[in-house]
């Protein structure tokens, strides 16, 4: 049995006519979208069940295992609780988030992609974003001393405020946010399961992120499985790869904390910035325009956070400006592609000079560390599915802008056979304000000929109709 909520309205029958009203002056359009179900099993998955496997704890007594390292979050999986960890999926793919609401986080993550996207750049709200989207797998507990690719947050909670607020990603108002979660049906049951009550507020929606974030583990590669049993099943070339990747890798590329030469940082939740900045260098030249954890503090310019190399072969392309297309160009830079400059000395000045052989064993290992399971796990999926509406076909390219508007709301889609629209728009409690006429393509609504609250707009052309929430604040 599974929970199916729906986000529509039924619109009133019976038309009414108003006049009269006085109308409050400083007001604010938010739109949101009402052709999605959301759909969530009757019982919560099962998010706090996630187990590390052992070879991440004993790996500094035990023989190498390549991609080793210490110093994880052994907390971090321990606050998981399936209630918060479901709201947080359900606010993850919810694009009301938005202030368009036309992006989620999931926009620029992806699930087949381990949660990022096979773009160099994120289209943003209104120009692309500066930084390729980093993939999520495992970011709960690897190397979670810093976070970003310019390491200016060292707690999770204030790392998802950054997009969710900024005003070219989503763009998220929270108190506007709160409106139309608050007026969103299946939102008090699922923050009542999360927190005992059904308060909104962004502690609560940032915490309910961070659960479901946290959950999202790759435990399952070729890797952990072939740790367990001495790598008995490894190819000739996966083995090649594991010991050339001890050798030359492992001092930044390691499993969990940041642990340079096998020493783990003692306290974890220090920045290793300021122990061993060091092995942040990528061997990239200057980028004068993204200069890095040197945008927050000039003494760590051209330095970039190490993500896990977990799932490494589905998030192409690489590097913080996405500039290597794949592993192979990657392997190529670090072979004898580097630069030089006052962070050198891990990587050796002429590069690690990989041959061709070395190069292809290298990322046989690397893909060992795919978790094929977590790409199509139902837990960490879009629970909202389309509602195909037979009888209607839906206005195409409408589109509200700009959202929130100081002056006027404006409506606009395709109407190039310049037919007659029918305009509709109806309270929250079912009254017809105004119905309107006209052969156009957008349409204005004035905020000041509104009183704060929720409005539904009907829209009908032919055969086509579109049906909108409006929420004037």
């Amino acid at each position: 049995m599974k929970k199916v909520f729906t986000i529509g309205f039924a619109l009133c029958s019976i038309v009414f006519l108003l006049s009269n009203f006085t109308f409050p002056k400083s007001l604010n359009f938010v739109m949101t979208s009402v052709d999605q179900e959301l759909v969530l099993p009757e019982t919560p998955f099962s998010y706090d069940d996630a187990n590390f496997p052992e070879h991440l704890f004993d790996d500094i007594e035990a023989p190498d295992i390549g991609y080793g390292g210490g110093g994880r979050d052994t907390f971090a999986l321990s606050i998981l609780d399936n209630d918060k960890a479901t709201l947080g999926r359900v606010l993850f793919y919810d694009e009301k988030l938005s202030a368009m609401e036309n992006i989620s986080c999931a926009s620029c993550h992806h699930q087949e992609l381990s949660f990022t996207e096979n773009k160099s750049f994120s289209e943003g709200i209104n120009s692309d974003t500066r930084r390729n989207s980093m993939h999520l797998n495992d970011l709960g507990w690897s190397n979670r001393e810093s976070f970003t690719w310019a390491m200016e947050q060292t707690d999770l909670h204030e790392m998802i405020i950054i997009p969710l607020t900024d005003e070219n990603e989503i763009g998220a108002n929270i108190n506007e946010v709160k409106i139309k979660l608050e007026d969103t049906e299946y939102y008090s049951e699922l923050f009542f399961n999360a927190y005992g009550d059904i308060d909104i507020t962004e502690a609560r929606i940032v915490d309910a992120l961070v659960q479901f974030i946290t959950s999202m583990t790759t435990f399952n590669s070729r890797f952990d499985e072939q740790v367990k049993v001495g790598f008995e099943d490894f190819t000739a070339a996966e083995f090649f790869g594991l010991e050339l990747f001890a050798e030359n890798c492992n001092t930044c590329h390691n499993q969990g904390g940041h642990a340079p030469f096998g020493i783990p940082f003692i306290p974890l939740d220090i920045n290793p910035l300021e122990i061993f900045p060091e092995i942040f260098s990528n061997g990239l030249p200057r980028d004068e325009d993204d200069l890095g954890a040197g945008e927050w503090d000039p003494i760590f310019a051209d330095l970039y956070k190490i993500p896990t190399l977990r799932n490494i072969e589905l998030t192409a392309p690489y590097m913080h400006d996405g500039r290597f297309s794949s592993l192979e160009e990657v392997l190529d830079h670090y072979a004898e592609g580097i630069e030089q400059n006052s962070w050198s000395g891990i990587i050796p000045s002429t590069g690690f000079q990989f041959n061709e052989a070395e190069k292809e064993a290298l990322i046989a290992f690397m893909k060992t560390l795919t978790d094929d399971t977590f790409i199509t796990n139902p837990r960490w999926s879009d629970p909202f599915q389309e509602v195909v509406d037979v009888e209607n076909i839906s206005f195409e390219s409408m589109k509200l802008a700009p959202n929130p508007t100081s002056d006027v709301a404006t409506i606009s889609f395709s109407n190039d056979g310049a037919e007659m629209v029918s305009i509709n728009i109806i309270n929250n409690e079912g009254r017809l304000l105004k119905h309107d006429q006209f052969y156009g393509s957008e349409y204005q609504i004035e905020k000041n000929d509104y009183p704060a609250g929720i409005y539904h707009i009907q829209l009908l052309m032919g055969d086509r109709r579109a049906n909108q929430k409006l929420i004037v604040q």
